[in-house]
């Protein structure tokens, strides 16, 4: 039996890009086991994967601070021992536990971000389409000697339980047949890559005038929700989902959609995951950095028309505040546009008469 360590503690949909490689590495060797490092929320992702046991460390208290990382080496070592460490992460805390598995003699494999080449970009604005992030961690399992296939979508699975919930809930809210089931994604984790819900309430419209749909809203905290209440008093057909079900039925929710329109966040992941056909809104980022929606054509890829603005991608993250009040990049991302790319790609059957 052979047994590996992996490490991937954040972000929401970085974690979830992992689940197809970790899931075909395991069922393509039916000898190994894999532990994997990362945070309890996320566990959903990876429903079902055989022979995968998911390590949830406690950050905020015992494992916390330089000791704390200490003390989580003991404990996960008690867990092996491990043939070899994976770290998928490359963070401060990763690289101190990595680094004790070291001094121990086993092998550690670290995933190259390209960090070199993301910065060239933001500094020079010259766009070259870096590896996708699954294929860094693909690469990074074959340093260690572990080759896997990305394979093709759905790559994250849920329970029986969940996929009854959302059925029930999804068929309730359509009225009749032929109503397109489109889930709506308007925020993220930073500013410069949020279209707006002014934006999205015009869209909705758009999409009311001409064709049938019913709408349903993810993502978001507590302050997000309430903007996302206001969202769903545009029509009768557009539901909040955000808040009220667990990750489990959200994913099987997804599953079931026609079409995603989300920001360039962890909504936009799941539903390539989920082999959803996926819309993105790219602000301040650049899906040229390697988190694109996977397997989604570039043209699904919606993004500021190209030489007006000369600062973007201002950061690979979004975390770097836009310098100019206005217009933002978003800005010059109008709904009008977006509907008309919808039509002209028929993500939307165009109405009699509508030109694409």
């Amino acid at each position: 039996m052979k047994k590996i360590l992996v490490f991937r503690l954040s972000a929401m949909g970085d974690v979830a890009l992992t689940a197809p490689i970790i899931r075909n590495v395991l069922e393509s060797d039916s000898d190994l086991h894999i532990t994997l490092v990362t945070r309890p929320f996320f566990a959903p992702f990876f429903f079902g994967i055989p022979r995968l046991k998911l390590y949830f460390p406690k950050l905020d208290n015992k494992h916390k601070g330089l000791f704390g990382l200490y003390r989580l080496y003991q404990d996960l070592k008690k867990l092996g021992p491990f043939d070899k460490i994976v770290d998928l992460h490359d963070v401060l805390r990763t690289k101190v536990v990595s680094f004790l598995f070291k001094l121990n003699g086993t092998p550690v494999f670290s995933i190259d971000k390209g960090r070199k080449e993301k910065n060239e970009i933001i500094k020079t604005k010259k766009i070259n389409v870096l590896k996708h992030s699954i294929q860094r961690y693909a690469d990074t399992f074959s340093k260690a000697g572990i080759e896997s296939q990305i394979g093709k979508a759905p790559y994250i699975d849920y329970s029986t339980e969940a996929f009854q919930s959302a059925r029930s809930y999804l068929l309730g809210k359509i009225p009749e047949k032929g109503y397109l089931k489109i889930g709506l994604s308007p925020f993220a984790n930073t500013a410069p890559k949020i279209w707006g819900i002014n934006n999205f309430k015009e869209l909705i419209t758009l999409i009311n005038k001409n064709h049938k749909a019913v709408f349903f809203l993810f993502g978001g905290g507590e302050k997000e929700i309430k903007l996302l209440k206001q969202l769903e008093q545009h029509g009768d057909n557009v539901h909040l989902v955000a808040g009220k079900f667990t990750l489990s039925e959200e994913i099987a929710m997804i599953r079931m959609l026609d079409l995603m329109i989300a920001m360039d966040s962890s909504n936009m992941h799941l539903a390539s995951l989920s082999g959803v056909r996926t819309i993105s809104v790219w602000g301040g980022t650049h899906p040229a950095f390697g988190f694109s929606a996977l397997g989604q054509p570039e043209e699904y890829h919606i993004q500021p028309p190209d030489g007006i603005l000369k600062c973007r991608p201002c950061s690979v993250f979004g975390g770097k505040p836009c310098i100019y009040p206005t217009p933002s990049c978003m800005e010059l991302i109008k709904a009008t546009d977006l509907y008309q790319r919808l039509v002209m790609l028929n993500v939307l059957k165009p109405k009699n008469g509508e030109k694409g």
